[in-house]
């Protein structure tokens, strides 16, 4: 069953969903002077983004920085960093800058659909 294509179709008169490219994350790769470099797979998708709500802000309100935060909802697995499961940094490119996985805070099936907050980031992503 597609329960994001069913929600988008019931709150898409409120809140329509936006054309969306996922960047997700596939590791990095060791340059010669020893740094890394990130690497990512592309994929066009229709997300839903919405302001934080208060259970969303009450998540983050210890973290003492000053950023763009918006929750978005993907139909698919996108990721923040999971240093345990070695999975994440997934970005979305939806509005001119680009925005950052930094949490994830709820997925359904087998990567049929997530809630990740995303934050603004000042420069473009490398791709």
């Amino acid at each position: 069953m597609q329960l994001f294509a069913l929600a988008g179709r019931l709150g898409g008169g409120i809140n329509p969903c936006v054309a969306a490219t996922l960047l997700a994350s596939t590791g990095s790769v060791t340059n010669p002077d020893g740094s890394q470099t990130p690497t990512y797979t592309a994929r066009a998708l229709q997300i839903e983004v919405q302001a934080l709500a208060g259970e969303d802000l009450q998540q983050v309100q210890n973290i003492a920085q000053q950023a763009d935060r918006r929750v978005v909802y993907v139909s698919a697995a996108a990721h923040a960093l999971n240093r345990p499961l070695q999975c994440g940094r997934d970005i979305l490119q939806f509005s001119p800058p680009d925005w950052l996985g930094t949490q994830s805070r709820e997925a359904w099936g087998a990567g049929e659909w997530s809630k990740v907050l995303v934050t603004r980031q000042s420069s473009p992503a490398a791709s």
